[in-house]
Order: C-alpha cells, then structure tokens, then sequence
C-alpha cells in the first residue's frame, strides 16, 4: 500500500500485476508479468521517484515506476 493509496497484488493465477484504489475498490492499472507474482509487492525511490518491484516465478523481477 503506497501513501497515496494504492494497494498492489500480484498473487493471482493469471500471471497479471495490479493497482487498486485502497477506498474504492477499483482496478487502476495492471500489466502482465513473465510468470506468476512469487513475492508481497516492494516500493521504493531514485532521485525522488517512486518505483514497486515484484519477484516473479523463474527468478525474474519486475519494477515499475508510479505516476508522478
């Protein structure tokens, strides 16, 4: 869960990364990832930007950068 309320899940069957709004409910964003979400979602920053990363089955790790 970010502080701008985004709650992150990727351990579903179906192999997707996704965003929810933590009030509503509401899918905001999702992608697919090389295998399914193996890890509880990570956050972290560079240079004042905002990045969540996610390990993956097959040893591969994703990271994504969050809107500004």
């Amino acid at each position: 869960l970010t502080a701008t309320g985004l709650l992150f899940i990727a351990a579903t069957d179906d192999e997707t990364f996704r965003a929810f709004d933590q009030i509503t409910g509401e899918t905001l964003w999702e992608a697919a990832l090389p295998g399914s979400g193996q890890a509880t979602p990570s956050t972290y920053s560079v240079d004042g930007r905002q990045y969540v990363v996610i390990a993956c089955a097959g040893g591969s790790y994703v990271s994504y950068a969050l809107p500004e």
